[in-house]
């Protein structure tokens, strides 16, 4: 075990290295017109001094010597350094993630590894989003006065990991998020034998859990409970995005948010006095960045990638997924939820969300995760005795990272994986975007504008198992895809990677 005994406090022995969550803050706005909004900037130093009054010690923004931040949709080219003028530590290092879910607990965990080697004291992690002041200023044809910064440089880049998506797939038309983890649910369904209706009905009740938890989420952007049938029946204010999903099924990223993290040394907070019992410690993490292409995967029905990232730090905090009391899976669509839950054996009564999930908790853009540790923290300093676990997700399923986190500090210190560097015991299927002939539909994506079919992608396995990518623009077979199942049909893809059906 990785970990102190539940019952057992923390004491002197700690080692002073040992990195610590002290502080979380989050924040939101919600106002009617934009022009009385703040900016992202502003967003994430309402969400530091939070940070730094939730565990008592507001100097500690002045002994910040880290502040990374992860990527946003502002016209920031190096906020870290915006926000360390303001505190008045010019000398800070900075950092800047690059665009994927999984980037706040990769910077989160590469603090913990600072602290922990010496190179750090304190390190703030913060991010926020206005996208909906964004949105409401464009359609009232009103200017926002943002920070404008073009030509600073961070310190530290946390990326690139390589491309995120694969030019063919944009060709074949695998552009929106919403459509490509559809591809995954459709191909679950299948592999379950489950009807259409059935499908949505089950992901509808998952999802309505998720309402439920957010209903009790302070910070959370939609606080009402939601019945399934509310999230899964399309409407025109809860249109269609791409089969199975409609809006409500969906990430929302049409929010004002902001959240940030203090971590420092054990021996920084016994300096400062901070209690105890604010401290929560991150007992492992894991990292993996570096996985196959989309085409690539042997199917798309599961997560290995996702599985072996997620048992490494299970393994390195000395535990197993029935030992975790409280769980966070990123949720930006039901196919990261599901494959998540199968991927660790999770019960499917289980609704595995502290916050309510990007879709009710809210989206902002790449920095949900920051939301959910700030959660988690509070959620262990009421419940000290247990673990908690916080997934998160980037690209196609392509780039995933954990945390375990406790309020008892690690027996054995902060332990941490790069997968990258491990040897993989998952297996590549060949892709061939110019293979035709007989094959076999294995999962598929229709995608809707406001609410209307424009486009049908499919996943087909030839016998000699190559996949390629085929499309259609058959308005009547996309109808047929909205109420028979194309899972497992046979199919010929002819020259050009069109789809046709015997």
């Amino acid at each position: 075990m990785n970990q102190l005994p539940r019952n057992q406090s923390a004491s002197h022995s700690t080692d002073p290295r040992t990195p610590v969550l002290v502080g979380c803050g989050q924040t939101l706005q919600r106002v009617d017109d934009p022009l009385d909004s703040h900016e992202p900037l502003a967003l994430m130093m309402q969400a530091l001094e939070r940070a730094a009054d939730d565990c008592g010690r507001r100097e500690l923004l002045a002994r910040a010597d880290s502040i990374f931040v992860p990527k946003g949709m502002w016209p920031y080219s190096n906020p870290g350094a915006l926000i360390a003028r303001q505190l008045g530590v010019e000398q800070a290092r900075t950092g800047l993630a690059t665009l994927s879910g999984s980037k706040v607990q990769q910077m989160v965990s590469a603090a913990a590894r600072d602290i922990a080697e010496g190179r750090s004291q304190v390190t703030l992690v913060v991010g926020a989003e206005c996208e909906r002041s964004k949105r409401r200023a464009k359609r009232g044809g009103v200017a926002l006065e943002w920070t404008e910064q073009l030509d600073s440089t961070p310190d530290e880049d946390f990326g690139p990991d390589g491309p995120l998506i694969d030019p063919i797939e944009v060709e074949r038309g695998l552009r929106q998020p919403a459509a490509v983890f559809s591809l995954f649910d459709n191909a679950m369904r299948h592999a379950r034998g489950e009807s259409l209706e059935a499908h949505r009905a089950r992901i509808s009740r998952l999802w309505s859990g998720f309402s439920e938890v957010a209903a009790t989420n302070a910070y959370a952007w939609t606080r009402e409970p939601l019945a399934a049938k509310e999230i899964g029946k399309p409407s025109p204010a809860n249109r269609l995005v791409a089969h199975p999903y409609t809006m409500r099924l969906c990430s929302n990223m049409v929010v004002d948010q902001g959240a940030a993290l203090i971590l420092c040394s054990e021996e920084m907070a016994d300096r400062l006095g901070i209690a105890r019992d604010r401290r929560i410690y991150l007992h492992a993490a894991s990292d993996l960045r570096k996985t196959l292409p989309l085409g690539s995967r042997t199917d798309l029905r599961s997560a290995p990638f996702m599985r072996h990232a997620g048992m490494r730090a299970l393994s390195l905090a000395g535990v197993g997924i029935d030992e975790i009391a409280h769980l966070d899976l990123y949720s930006c669509f039901p196919a990261a939820v599901q494959l998540g839950m199968d991927a660790f054996g999770i019960d499917e009564d289980r609704v595995p969300t502290i916050t309510g999930g990007l879709g009710f908790a809210g989206g902002p853009f790449n920095s949900y995760v920051l939301h959910s540790i700030a959660t988690m923290m509070n959620v262990l300093r009421e419940d000290p005795e247990e673990l908690g676990l916080i997934s998160s997700i980037g690209g196609w399923l392509a780039k995933h990272a954990f945390g375990v986190y406790g309020a008892r500090p690690p027996a054995q210190g902060f332990c941490y994986a790069d997968c990258d560097l491990e040897a993989l015991p998952i297996a590549a299927r060949p892709f061939d975007a110019n293979a035709t002939g007989e094959a076999v539909i294995e999962t598929y994506l229709l995608s809707f504008d406001q609410g209307e079919p424009v486009g049908a992608t499919f996943s087909c396995l030839f016998e000699d198992g190559r996949r390629n990518w085929a499309t259609s623009d058959d308005t009547a077979l996309f109808e047929a895809m909205q109420r028979e199942e194309f899972c497992g049909r046979a199919a010929h893809v002819r020259r050009g990677s069109v789809l046709e059906l015997p």
